[in-house]
C-alpha cells in the first residue's frame, strides 16, 4: 500500500534571541502576577479604610484593633494579633495544610490556594489578623477590607481556619473581633462570600448583627449590618471585661 505524498508547509518563524526569550518569559510572569494582584484589589477594594478613618466616638478603641490577645481553643492557648508581612511563610504553610474543601469555602477558586502575592496583599491590609500558637504556627486568618462591589462603607470579610482547628469556636472568636474592628474603622456593614458553607457563615454573622442573604446568581453573599454593640466584640475588650 503506497503512502500518500507528504505535504510540506513552509512557515517563517522568527528566531528569538536568548535574551529576548528570557525577557518574554519574565514579561509573562509579570503579567500573571499583575493579573493576580488586580483580582485581589477588585475584591478588597482600594483603598481600604485605616484605623484613623472611624468615628470620633470609637477613637478610644483603635489601639485595641491590632493589639494581641489570648484565647483558649480546646487545651491550647492561641494568640490573635494583627498580621504582618513577615507572617507570609507561616500563613502559606497553613494554606498548604488546608483541604481543598476548606480553601473552596474561603476563596471560591475551585479549592486552590491563592498565589503568594495575593496572600501578601491580604497580610498588608489594616484589618488583617492571624491566630497562632505560642510557637508561631499560624492556624487561622481573618481579614476585612473595602468591598469593591458595595462601596466604601461595606467591608468584605474572609475567615480561614485550618481543618484541625475547626468546630472549636475559633471562627466565632475571629468573626467577633474582625466585625468589631470593621465598626471601629467606620464600616457600617460586613459582607461574606461563602461557597458551600452558607449556613455556617450565616450562623457566625448572625451573632454579630442583623444578617440577610442576597441570592445573586453570579455572586451570592451575606450582608450583616453592624450595631454599636459590635465594638464590644473586639478581643482585647472582651479579655478586659472577663478579667
Amino acid at each position: 500500500m503506497r503512502r500518500p505524498p507528504r505535504r510540506e508547509i513552509n512557515v517563517n518563524v522568527p528566531v528569538m534571541p536568548l535574551k529576548s526569550a528570557d525577557a518574554s518569559v519574565s514579561g509573562m510572569t509579570t503579567m500573571k502576577m499583575t493579573h493576580c494582584i488586580e483580582q485581589e484589589r477588585v475584591l478588597w477594594g482600594r483603598p481600604s479604610r485605616d484605623l484613623s478613618d472611624g468615628a470620633p466616638r470609637h477613637a478610644s478603641l483603635t489601639g485595641m484593633v491590632r493589639q494581641p490577645w489570648a484565647v483558649r481553643v480546646g487545651r491550647t492557648s492561641l494568640v490573635i494579633r494583627g498580621a504582618k508581612p513577615r507572617d507570609l511563610a507561616a500563613v502559606a504553610s497553613m494554606h498548604a495544610r488546608c483541604t481543598p474543601q476548606t480553601l473552596l469555602n474561603r476563596y471560591r477558586t475551585g479549592g486552590r490556594r491563592p498565589a503568594v502575592v495575593a496572600l501578601e496583599l491580604q497580610l498588608r491590609q489594616p484589618l488583617s489578623f492571624v491566630a497562632s500558637t505560642y510557637d508561631g504556627v499560624v492556624v487561622a486568618t481573618a481579614v476585612a477590607g473595602v468591598d469593591g462591589y458595595h462601596g466604601r462603607d461595606a467591608a468584605v470579610v474572609g475567615l480561614l481556619v485550618e481543618d484541625a482547628w475547626q468546630a472549636q469556636g475559633l471562627g466565632r472568636e475571629l468573626m467577633s473581633h474582625v466585625s468589631g474592628a470593621a465598626l471601629v474603622c467606620g464600616y457600617g456593614e460586613i459582607i461574606g462570600y461563602p461557597a458551600t458553607s452558607v449556613t455556617a457563615v450565616q450562623r457566625l454573622m448572625i451573632d454579630v448583627g442583623r444578617t440577610r442573604i442576597v441570592t445573586d446568581p453570579h455572586r451570592p453573599h451575606l450582608h450583616t449590618y453592624l450595631p454599636e454593640s459590635a465594638a464590644l466584640g473586639l478581643g482585647p475588650v472582651r479579655e478586659r471585661l472577663a478579667s
